[in-house]
């Protein structure tokens, strides 16, 4: 007998903050632009090369569940505005389910807008968009 895996499914994504497990995501959508600008030479119509200038990284997130217990052990609790402005981030990785390779990290994601639902001993995000500032791994 033989495993047929081709396709990685299942993975798992963790919401991680200061090296600690603080939560999970049921579904990611994650989007890398580079914004790339033309670049061309004098008297010249035609882009000689596209150049990237700003990178983007963006994260729509559906189903995540943070528990507050371990929120409040790592000493963060969503408060309101103010809250936001202590620039507290969290990095979200994704691992493959059968050899727990990690595939791809968004690092220091700050929350950006979101419907959240708050209940006994866990908060959930129903919708959510992050903004990451740099991102690792291929996802393979």
């Amino acid at each position: 007998m033989r495993q047929n895996i081709k396709v990685r499914s299942g993975n798992k994504i963790y919401v991680m903050f200061d090296g600690k497990q603080i939560g999970m995501v049921r579904s990611v959508r994650a989007n890398d632009d580079y914004a790339p600008e033309p670049a061309s030479g004098i008297g010249d119509i035609h882009v000689q090369e596209w150049v990237p200038t700003m990178a983007r990284h963006s994260l729509n997130v559906s189903g995540m569940v943070l528990i507050k217990d371990s929120m409040m052990a790592a000493g963060i609790t969503p408060e309101n505005g103010d809250a936001v402005l202590n620039g507290l981030v969290f990095d979200f990785e994704v691992y493959d389910r059968i050899d727990g390779k990690l595939l791809r990290k968004y690092i220091g994601a700050s929350y950006g807008s979101g419907d959240i639902d708050i209940q006994a001993h866990q908060i959930i995000v129903s919708s959510g968009q992050f903004n990451a500032l740099d991102v690792t791994g291929t996802g393979t």
